[in-house]
């Protein structure tokens, strides 16, 4: 445990099981002191996401945790599903961090619902999952209008090609909340570099070099994206 300033932040190990997961989410019904908790990568027992179920239950009631980090939970859109609805009625956490799991189109969806009633989730990451073009797209059309609280979005790694990233990067010009997006290790073809290469340049640039893992150059004429980085500082 870490104190600061009151606030209670909990590292677990990475031999977390079920019925210490499960225990624990108890614990938080009632507990406004614990405000950043990293439970990733435990030793789960079960396929049936049933740790997932609880959090959820724990998050609609929850009025204390700002802090969620649940990678590598082997968590699947039932799961992401399930956190999703519960996050509904919370008004307190303001970074989940979902990296590393195997949610799809369906989970993402299912966040989009989240965002259009304007949670006031400021970090969310889906890094490393299996979203596609489907999910990016439902979580475009979410923040474009319905949006005004997400500042941080990770989308790197999970399949997604110039119709999703095009999608988001349309989203960008009218929602500018969000501030800080990470995209690579997706299908970076020359229409997504071209989108991504207009939010960054100019004298005032929608999207800041700092503020994503990207950065364009151009080759005989063709915009391209490289990486910079700053991913790896950015969780």
């Amino acid at each position: 445990k870490q104190w600061y300033q009151r606030r209670v932040a909990i590292t677990a190990g990475t031999d977390q099981t079920n019925e210490s997961l499960i225990a624990l989410t108890t614990v938080l019904l009632d507990n406004a002191t614990i405000k950043k908790l990293d439970v990733s990568n435990p030793l789960l027992t079960s396929e049936q996401e049933e740790t997932a179920i609880h959090f959820s239950k724990m998050l609609h009631v929850n009025y204390g945790l700002t802090e969620l980090h649940l990678c590598k939970h082997g968590m699947k859109d039932f799961g992401a599903s399930q956190l999703a609805e519960g996050l509904k009625d919370n008004k307190t956490l303001l970074y989940l961090n979902l990296g590393c799991n195997k949610i799809a189109q369906d989970g993402a969806r299912a966040f989009a619902e989240l965002l259009k009633s304007n949670t006031p989730l400021r970090k969310l990451s889906f890094s490393s999952n299996r979203i596609g073009n489907n999910g990016i797209v439902a979580i475009s059309e979410a923040i474009a209008t319905n949006n005004c609280f997400l500042t941080t979005l990770w989308i790197n790694n999970n399949g997604v090609t110039e119709t999703g990233l095009c999608a988001l990067a349309a989203a960008l010009r009218t929602n500018m909340t969000l501030s800080n997006i990470y995209i690579w290790g997706n299908d970076l073809q020359n229409t997504a570099c071209n989108a991504f290469e207009q939010l960054m340049e100019g004298n005032k640039p929608r999207i800041l070099q700092h503020n994503t893992d990207v950065l364009p150059y151009v080759v005989d004429g063709v915009t391209y994206l490289s990486e910079t980085g700053h991913y790896l500082f950015s969780h």
